[in-house]
């Protein structure tokens, strides 16, 4: 909540969460001898609800005066009422290798659609984790040994920078492409991703990776998977038919597995 909020709902005589107002403040440079000489508390309930009352207006006018109301529309009027990352930003950036480029280029999605400085290619080959991204030639050789059928042609490649790119604001670039393959984590973190990417964009052919070795990989894992991790492995289960044969291979070995592993060495 801005701190103007809590101004109003004082002077309107509403209870508040004292402890978090004094905590705003703080972060603003107020130390808790300055804002009690300008309020005095009753706490009203077991939580932290506070009846507050003003014991020196003319300061209480100052707060005012230094926070005013700000209409929250955008990433900056979040930032200037110090709550810019409760409002989502207005462009995704995704680091893209283009298909038979050199070097890696920066696509900006927005509402108004692609802003791409290259030619798309046909299909999509995301990658979760920057190690296997910078080192592409190394993991398409991973993916073709794996996949005898996987080819590079009209391949873009996109690094997934852990969940950040299933943004509301990739759908399009994701539907630009005929076939989008996923090259994931088999951990919680890459089934999110996928799920969350499925969900944005219902695209009709998207693929997660799971190549033949990772159960051996699996089993050989030192990263275990937990009892907490369960409820919501049955929740991809039952609503992502394209996850089940990754979980039911994550769950036979109780293990979990990071991409970087696919790296020979």
């Amino acid at each position: 909540m801005q701190v103007f909020k809590y101004l109003e709902n004082i002077k309107n005589g509403k209870p508040i969460n004292f402890d978090c107002f004094r905590e705003k403040l703080s972060s603003e440079g107020y130390d808790d001898q300055a804002i009690l000489k300008i309020f005095s508390t009753q706490k009203i309930s077991k939580s932290s609800r506070y009846q507050v009352s003003i014991i020196d207006p003319e300061r209480f006018a100052r707060l005012q005066a230094d926070f005013p109301e700000y209409t929250i529309s955008n990433r900056v009027s979040a930032a200037q009422a110090g709550d810019s990352h409760k409002h989502p930003v207005s462009q995704a950036m995704i680091i893209l290798w283009p298909s038979r480029q050199s070097h890696p280029v920066v696509i900006l999605n927005d509402a108004g659609g692609i802003k791409a400085p290259v030619k798309l290619g046909e299909r999509l080959l995301i990658i979760e984790n920057q190690e296997n991204f910078v080192q592409k030639d190394r993991t398409l050789a991973f993916l073709q040994c794996q996949f005898p059928g996987f080819n590079d042609q009209a391949l873009d490649i996109a690094w997934g920078s852990g969940n950040a790119i299933s943004n509301r604001l990739n759908k399009a670039f994701f539907n630009h492409y005929q076939h989008v393959d996923c090259l994931l984590d088999l951990d919680m973190g890459g089934l999110t991703t996928f799920a969350n990417i499925c969900e944005l964009t219902v695209h009709p052919r998207i693929n997660f990776l799971l190549p033949p070795c990772a159960d051996e990989q699996l089993k050989n894992s030192k990263i275990n998977l937990q009892n907490e991790h369960l409820p919501d492995l049955r929740k991809f289960h039952e609503n992502h038919p394209l996850l089940r044969p990754a979980i039911e291979l994550m769950v036979r070995h109780k293990k979990m597995l990071e991409q970087e592993i696919y790296l020979p060495d």
